[in-house]
Order: structure tokens, then C-alpha cells, then sequence
């Protein structure tokens, strides 16, 4: 997996980013815009497109891309009020990667009801050695890893922070900064109002690893946040304890976990949003086998109770499912000939109170892993 160093102003950090990632981004903006266009078709949704209607799309890319610059541009007012270096890095990405500042808009709303994760996290009794320890897979459809980038972010205010995250995208699938706070976010089967987009995106959420260095903090933030309109479930921890929460346009849940195992795998699961569940409305392959992916989950709840470890993590997230109970490979590790083209992208294993991340280039059955340590950058303001 590609890594890349970005330092500086924000504006100039989005140069550096655009610069090092032009023919990604370039592309990444119009497939997304494409992929839409496919989600808007009779019969289909942003997680099942129906390709039968791509040469219609492709006809209609200029006059669509009017239409999704338009959107894209309607949440600049929220990301100035809460979250401007963000306006400042996707300028400087727009300069840097000679792309269409309100196409770049577009990618950081649009792409962000994409990604299909299973995410877990263990802390105190639950946990081997007593300190937290979370994980997650990103999957996602098939050549998508190719956009995946791991970015060092080095700003001149606030904390240093290291990411993975597809090109040209400001928020991320998982990342640590340097205090060791670590943060993953993922997608969830909700019903929202067809034209709730991205008015407030979950973009807003990713300011936490550059600002805040303890969990409190983090829900401090999250809480000054509006609740964004595509439901999402994010996990936060530090060296002691992690925070987890459910949200969207309909309501926001928010738990502080100092002992204890959560999971997800994209559908609802606390009182405020789980009334708005789809899982039932959805064919299986759509939701990637979510309910088996939970059935998985609570097996190894069982195995490993209160011997979550970096090892443990990983055999969760390698896993293939059991040919007994009909999961086999409709679990969590997302391979395309069984997971409907579906892919898992990208992973991490991380230990906030040891600053590590291990990060797995795709499927991380593959062991193909980088371990990351997460150093002190400059001073924060």
C-alpha cells in the first residue's frame, strides 16, 4: 500500500495530496460520479447499481456533473462553521490535482454511504492485557484497493496523525494520531430522506484525530457536531477506553466503553437508530452478509472472552465463516467470487496505549501487513 507525507498549512497539505495522488483522484471523482448516476436508475441504490443502465449514465456524465457539483456545494456553509481546514485542504487538493474544486466536494459526500466494514472493540475485562484494542475491515467493491493510500499527516496546528484512506478522500477508513487516539467509522443500513446526501457530511467527524487527544475529548467534539445524514457507527479509543457511536439525520446514541466488547457489521443496534434498521428490506448480498458477519462476531465473543489481543483481532478479520452453519465466505474477510464483487480493501489492528496500528493491504488473510507507530509531530496550538 502506498505511503505518502504531508506537511504545512492545510492548504498546502491538500497540494501535496493532490500532487502525489493526480491520476487517483482524477479518476476516483469520476467514478463516483458515474457510480451515482447508476444508484439514481429505476430499481437501484447506491449499494446496488444497476449496470445494465451504464451507457445511459455515461451519456448523461456533463449534464449529471452539473447537477452533483450543485450538491457537493451545499454543504460548504457546514464544513466552514465546523470544520474549515478541511475547505482548505480540498482547495489545495483542487490545485494540486488539477480537478474541479466542487467535484472534489462531490467525492467527499457521495463516497462516503460506499464502504460495506465490520468494526469491533475491546476494552478492560474484555481485553488480554486490560487497554483497548480495535479493529476493523474496510471492504469494499473489487479494484478499489487500489485507491487505497496510507497518509502521514503532519500539520502545523494541531496533532500529527497517519490514516488509510482511498484518494482524494478527507475522511478515512481508520487512523491514529500521535497520542495514540484512534478512530474508525463505518457505514450503516438506515433509511434516510432521499435528498439527505450530504448536507451534513460525516467529513465533520474526521477533525478528531488532528484536534482531540483522549476519548473524552472526542465526544466533547462529536457532541458540538450536527448529527450527519448518512448513518454511520464510529469507534473511538485511547489508552483506556473507547467511545462508541450510532448516528444519523435521526438521532445520535453515544457510549463510553471502559470495560466491555462492542461490534458492527453496517446495521443498527441501539435504541435510537435501530427502529430505522433496512437489513430486512435488503437482498443478503447487498448487505454483505451482515447478519452472518454479527452470527461470526458473537462466535468469537465466545472464544475469546476476555482475551482480545492483536492476535485475536486478526483471526476475527481474516475470517472465512464455517461450512457447518452455511457462513463459509460470507464472513467477515470479503473475498469477490463469494462476496457478490465485493472486496475487503484494507484492515487495522490497533493498540491506542502502545501508539501501534497494523495496517493489511486487502485481505488480511493475506498477512500482508505494515506496523505503523505513530510519533510526536509538532506542538498543537
Amino acid at each position: 500500500m502506498r505511503e505518502i507525507v504531508l506537511s504545512g498549512d492545510f492548504r498546502e497539505i491538500g497540494r501535496q495530496y493532490g500532487k502525489a495522488c493526480r491520476s487517483q483522484v482524477k479518476l476516483l471523482t469520476k467514478m463516483i460520479q458515474v457510480m451515482t448516476g447508476l444508484s439514481e436508475r429505476p430499481g437501484a441504490t447506491f449499494f446496488n447499481p444497476q449496470y445494465r443502465y451504464l451507457p445511459l449514465v455515461l451519456g448523461k456524465y456533463f449534464s449529471n456533473r452539473r447537477r452533483y457539483r450543485v450538491e457537493g456545494d451545499s454543504y460548504v456553509d457546514t464544513l466552514r462553521i465546523y470544520y474549515p481546514e478541511s475547505l482548505e485542504m480540498l482547495r489545495g487538493m483542487a490545485d494540486g490535482a488539477s480537478v474541479h474544486f466542487d467535484d472534489l466536494l462531490f467525492l467527499n459526500a457521495a463516497a462516503e454511504a460506499s464502504l460495506h466494514c465490520t468494526a469491533l472493540a475491546a476494552a478492560g475485562a474484555e481485553a488480554a492485557a486490560g487497554a483497548p484494542v480495535l479493529a476493523m475491515n474496510a471492504d469494499e467493491t473489487r479494484g478499489t484497493e487500489r485507491f487505497e493510500v496510507v497518509i502521514d499527516f503532519r500539520p502545523d496546528s494541531g496533532y500529527r496523525y497517519q490514516v488509510c484512506a482511498m484518494a482524494g478522500v478527507l475522511y478515512y477508513n481508520f487512523g491514529m494520531n500521535e497520542k495514540g487516539l484512534t478512530m474508525m467509522s463505518t457505514f450503516l443500513f438506515v433509511r434516510t430522506e432521499p435528498e439527505a446526501l450530504a448536507h451534513i457530511p460525516m467529513l465533520l467527524n474526521f477533525s478528531i484525530l488532528n484536534r482531540c487527544a483522549t476519548v473524552d475529548e472526542a465526544r466533547e467534539l462529536l457532541e458540538s457536531l450536527p448529527p450527519n445524514d448518512v448513518g454511520t457507527v464510529t469507534y473511538v479509543g485511547d489508552g483506556d477506553k473507547f467511545l462508541r457511536m450510532e448516528q444519523s439525520a435521526t438521532g445520535r446514541e453515544i457510549e463510553i466503553v471502559e470495560s466491555g466488547l462492542r461490534c458492527s457489521a453496517n446495521f443498527p443496534q441501539t435504541a435510537a437508530l435501530a427502529p430505522f434498521s433496512m437489513l430486512d428490506e435488503m437482498e443478503v448480498p447487498t448487505t454483505l452478509f451482515a447478519r452472518n458477519r454479527m452470527a461470526r462476531l458473537d462466535h468469537f465473543a465466545e472464544i475469546y472472552r476476555g482475551r482480545f489481543d492483536a492476535a485475536a483481532m486478526h483471526t476475527i478479520l481474516s475470517d472465512h465463516g464455517d461450512q457447518a452453519d452455511g457462513t463459509y465466505m460470507h464472513s467477515m474477510c470479503m473475498h469477490p467470487k463469494h462476496a457478490a464483487g465485493k472486496q475487503t480493501c484494507a484492515s487495522i489492528v490497533a493498540l491506542p496505549r502502545e501508539r501501534t496500528m497494523r495496517i493489511y493491504a486487502a485481505n488480511p488473510c493475506r498477512n500482508e501487513v505494515t506496523e505503523y507507530r505513530v510519533a510526536a509531530g509538532r506542538k498543537p496550538d
